[in-house]
């Protein structure tokens, strides 16, 4: 991409670029020196996904090896248990996984007030990797990592 192009795609405010390093604006630079970018992509958790919340809060940064495609099995302490990128009908999850028989069983963190599981059939979902935390923004009051709105008045 040249410099034109780039600034056209910056100056852009509904491009994806822009999103996307507004989002890591809070990011230090240093710390994307120590990241093995051999083992695989980095993955941004969305900004209204609250699955993970507050163990991955949006705009999370985490690293994908997709070497790692197999859910794995057994019973886990809260901060051990794998986190997975699976794909499903157009859409991503960054969750905790279990598999029973045919079903595939899309875990949220028990604090984040997203469903506790969704099932999906194992046949059409698609284990993208596993997934490893980099970054994780502050929890501040008005922020997007922030705590969801309550229901409480």
């Amino acid at each position: 991409m040249d410099r034109r192009e780039l600034t056209t795609v910056l100056q852009d405010p509904a491009s994806a670029m822009r999103r996307l390093l507004s989002v890591w604006s809070d990011v230090p630079v240093l710390l994307m020196l120590d990241i093995d970018w051999e083992r695989g992509p980095l993955v941004l958790v969305g900004l209204s996904d609250r699955m993970m919340w507050p163990l991955l809060p949006p705009g999370s940064l985490l690293q994908l090896d997709q070497k790692v495609r197999t859910i794995a099995g057994g019973s886990w302490p809260e901060f051990e248990r794998p986190i997975y990128l699976i794909e499903y009908r157009g859409r991503f999850y960054c969750c905790h996984a279990q598999r029973r028989g045919e079903m595939l069983r899309l875990i949220s963190h028990a604090e984040s007030g997203a469903p506790p599981a969704i099932s999906i059939p194992f046949k059409e979902a698609k284990v993208r990797g596993q997934l490893t935390p980099i970054f994780r923004p502050l929890a501040i009051r008005g922020s997007a990592a922030g705590r969801p709105g309550s229901k409480r008045k």
